[in-house]
């Protein structure tokens, strides 16, 4: 045994030794890859403590090894802001955040630790929290050999199920690193940069008799800085072929009939609902211009209606699809709204006697809002090519033939018409959750807003180019649409769905990520979050969906499986063209 440990250590170094200096390694016994999992998770526990003292660079915390901190681990410093009231009791409910800053453990105590201020935004003082960041840690298992590639894949699936960890697929490792021949912190760095990863895990697997010698070292990958060594001997015959036992918690699962389906049109928006009444689902979709409805029977995939409409170049821009039963008669209607010659206009499609027709064409904006408690509600606001929305937002009811604007519908202040939905959490009323223009997620609870994630949820959305007026119209057309203040960008809807039947919703929304000045985003994740009673924290994800999520739904019934359908946009390069795909996943 001690001669397979110093050979290994000499492979180890070639990658290692270019890194960091190590420190002396101890041999640990895992009987499973869920032991192993746990033992990288270690390194990342949501913990929060307070800053105790400041000296010049260095900060004293509240934390120490008791709750998990190691040194060389990085914490985020932040500040309490402005008190958030309840609206009716008046009483603190939570205060707003000010980043101050990161600090790099290097003296771990039991109770207390100190380290050193790596990022300064404010002066850090007393009284300042310390956190590790509560949101997934984006994370790449790098093979440093081919042995064994199944406990690899075994340890992805399981840090997948803690929910702490979103990993980078294999099949993107394997190509990143082709031809690649370094194996030091460059390469580290170089693969943070490239995927947007916060840690890289180097990872060796060496056969030892029955048992495996399994190092694991953890980086920062933003500066290949040495979080930590793992080094384990992994005895699996313990517990059988526990390796193979191992799934990732949430995966896509393709259903029998549902294979991916390449549209063979520039699709943009999506939106399905059971559009003629009867059991069979449609599917619509919006080329930016005109509509198109596609169906699956006996006869397979076809189109059964297309948009009898042909609009010169940007006459017509959709950015935003809905459907839903507004007029009672047992079928959903199809809300479509887009800029037409300068004018923002809806307009309603729907199956009668047989065929698709329109049936309305409405001023200004257009939605449908599906609440757990009013059911699907169209809502729509007045348009003005000055302020692009305009007036209050309205509920509209069907009436005498049309649709009829109603009572305000009140929304808080920084929410806009889209890019929002309700999430039942078995209190007296539902939450709001929407979606800013920094892409973050913001929760509401009875109009006041409780809760604004870190994270970015960055969608692909559709920005609207307004009508010049004014000075801008005396400019050139390249001028006046290089100006932001005529650009307005809708982004991606949001879901709310209790997929797990335990009475309380989900928010499930797409994740695109990898985007470059150029190209747009390249990849995406779905992601499910839950409500914790004072935070949003994620509980599932579909990580790697081959491409930018364009559109989205979620159909099926709560709690008894339901599908995610996605359209996804593939890029083709400089020489070919993009791909569009729908894409069914089931969550189950």
């Amino acid at each position: 045994m001690k001669k397979i440990i110093i050979l290994f250590l000499l492979v180890l170094a070639t990658f290692t030794g270019a890194v960091a200096e190590e420190k002396p390694l101890g041999v640990k016994e895992y009987s499973s890859v869920d032991e192993l999992a746990a033992a990288i998770t270690a390194y990342f526990p949501k913990v929060q403590g307070e800053v105790k003292t400041v000296q010049g660079d260095q900060v004293t915390i509240s934390l120490g090894t008791k709750d998990g901190l190691q040194n060389g681990v990085s914490l985020m410093l932040w500040r309490d802001g402005k008190e958030i009231l309840h609206p009716v009791t008046n009483a603190v409910i939570g205060r707003t955040e000010e980043e101050i800053g990161s600090m790099e453990l290097i003296s771990a105590g039991s109770t207390t630790s100190t380290g050193t201020i790596k990022k300064k935004i404010k002066d850090p003082k007393p009284g300042d929290k310390a956190r590790i960041t509560p949101k997934k840690i984006s994370l790449a298992l790098l093979p440093l050999n081919a042995e064994r590639p199944e406990i690899l894949q075994g340890l992805a699936g399981k840090l997948n199920e803690y929910g702490r960890f979103t990993v980078l697929d294999r099949e993107k490792i394997a190509a990143f690193l082709k031809d690649r021949k370094q194996r030091d912190g460059s390469l580290v760095k170089e693969m943070g940069r490239t995927f947007s990863l916060d840690v890289v895990a180097a990872i060796g697997i060496y056969p030892s008799d029955s048992k495996f010698l399994v190092n694991t070292t953890l980086y920062y990958a933003d500066d290949a800085r040495l979080i930590d060594t793992i080094v384990g001997m992994l005895d699996l015959k313990s517990k059988g072929d526990a390796f193979g036992e191992v799934k990732p918690f949430f995966v896509p699962v393709a259903e029998e009939k549902a294979v991916p389906i390449e549209l063979s049109f520039d699709a943009q928006l999506f939106v399905a609902a059971r559009l003629e009444g009867d059991s069979r689902l449609q599917y619509v979709f919006s080329d930016g211009a005109k509509l198109h409805i596609y169906q699956q029977d006996k006869t397979g995939w076809h189109e059964a209606w297309k948009e009898p409409v042909s609009y010169a170049a940007g006459e017509m821009q959709h950015f935003n699809l809905e459907a839903a039963d507004i007029n009672g008669n047992g079928r959903p209607e199809i809300f479509v709204t887009g800029m037409l010659n300068g004018r923002v206009v809806s307009s309603v499609i729907e199956f009668r006697d047989g065929v698709y027709q329109r049936i309305a064409d409405v001023p200004g904006f257009l939605r449908v809002v599906t609440s757990p408690r009013t059911g699907s509600v169209l809502i729509g606001q007045a348009y003005d090519p000055m302020s692009f929305f305009a007036d209050k937002p309205k509920q509209y009811a069907w009436a005498d033939g049309k649709y009829v604007p109603g009572a305000e519908y009140t929304l808080p202040k920084d929410v806009g018409l889209y890019s929002f939905t309700y999430a039942e959490q078995g209190e007296s009323k539902p939450l709001l959750v929407a979606l800013d223009e920094k892409e973050k997620l913001l929760v509401y609870s009875k109009g006041t807003l409780i809760w604004r994630s870190e994270e970015t949820y960055p969608s692909v959305g559709i920005t609207v180019q307004k009508p010049a007026t004014g000075v801008e119209a005396m400019l050139s057309k390249a001028l006046a649409e290089s100006d932001k203040s005529l650009r307005v960008t809708i982004r991606s809807r949001l879901v709310a769905m209790d997929t797990n039947g335990d009475g309380k919703d989900e928010i499930i929304l797409p994740k695109n990520s990898g985007a470059t000045f150029l190209t747009g985003h390249k990849e995406a994740e779905f992601v499910g979050l839950g409500w914790t009673g004072s935070r949003l924290e994620p509980r599932w994800s579909i990580p790697e969906t081959t491409g930018a999520v364009l559109d989205y739904q979620v159909v099926g019934q709560a709690g008894a499986g339901s599908q995610i359908l996605a359209v996804v946009r593939t890029l083709g390069g400089l020489f070919a063209s993009d791909t569009l795909r729908l894409m069914t996943y089931s969550v189950k």
